[in-house]
């Protein structure tokens, strides 16, 4: 078993951790809002800022984590927390800048546009301007 007080390891003491979360509650209280929210933000940064050197990685790990389609749906409830989970996680996923927007779009279209022509049957009669 390694030494576990060697050099090579980095160990913050449990007053450097309650110092930083001191400072967030204070921040926190000043802005009118959690420490949470604070963490979160702080954490949607660092994969920010770290998207574009390891974007392969990132979305591969993310992408795993999206909402999988029933195979069926139960009722008219259960599709809507479907739809607002895929919704919420393709926002996550463009405000990271993992995925562009027209990718989100093809993955989450039942039709392929590339092997799909538009064609289009009928006009209806337009009311007159």
């Amino acid at each position: 078993m390694p030494n576990q007080l060697a050099q090579s390891k980095r160990r913050a003491s449990l007053a450097e951790h309650e110092a930083v979360l001191a400072a967030l509650a204070t921040i926190a209280r000043q802005e009118r809002t959690t420490v949470m929210d604070l963490l979160r933000e702080g954490a949607r940064q660092v994969v920010r800022s770290r998207a574009p050197a390891q974007n392969a990685a990132l979305r591969k790990t993310v992408l795993a984590c999206a909402p999988k389609t029933p195979a069926r749906f139960k009722n008219a409830a259960h599709a809507a927390r479907f739809k607002r989970a895929q919704r919420e996680f393709d926002a996550v996923v463009q405000e990271l800048n993992l995925v562009p927007a027209a990718q989100i779009q093809q993955r989450n279209s039942l039709v392929d546009p590339t092997r799909t022509r538009i064609r289009v049957l009928a006009f209806e009669d337009a009311p007159a301007a």
